[in-house]
């Protein structure tokens, strides 16, 4: 770890929202995402097909044991869960989501989105700061139980 922020950046538009400008922040990317950002520090392509050649952490050389060991087995189903798991395997004080949505009208997406979630549960129980932009799907409830 370089800072003691980590901006993770999926490809929706969101992810221009990201502190590009902010020195505090390393900015990481995933897929084939990052050609037309401002700024990456780490790009990862963990794919297993069509994997883009130019990514800096990619399946041949990704952590995948230590983010095992850290939730005590393959409990991931997407990057951005791995990408989370990494940073807090490398010690951010504060992980920022920015492009990422999980439409739930697509079963692949809503068990994507669930474990995302798993991870930022995980990361908050860990004292870790998690944020998302404001108009982000991220963290909402659309209606809180009992009331």
């Amino acid at each position: 770890m370089s800072k003691a922020k980590l901006a993770i950046l999926g490809k929706l538009p969101t992810k221009f929202k990201a502190p590009f400008n902010d020195p505090d922040f390393d900015i990481w990317a995933f897929n084939f995402h990052n050609e037309q950002l401002p700024r990456v520090d780490l790009w990862v392509d963990i794919h297993s097909k069509g994997a883009n050649p130019k990514a800096t952490l990619t399946r041949q050389n990704f952590p995948f044991d230590d983010c095992h060991k850290l939730l005590g087995g393959n409990y991931f189903n997407n990057t951005a869960s791995y990408l989370i798991a990494l940073g807090i395997l490398k010690g951010y004080k504060e992980i920022h989501l920015y492009g990422m949505r999980f439409a739930d009208d697509n079963e692949k997406r809503k068990q994507e989105y669930q474990n995302v979630r798993e991870l930022i549960f995980f990361a908050k129980g860990k004292g870790i700061i998690i944020k998302a932009p404001f108009d982000s799907v991220m963290f909402q409830i659309y209606q809180l139980y009992g009331l």
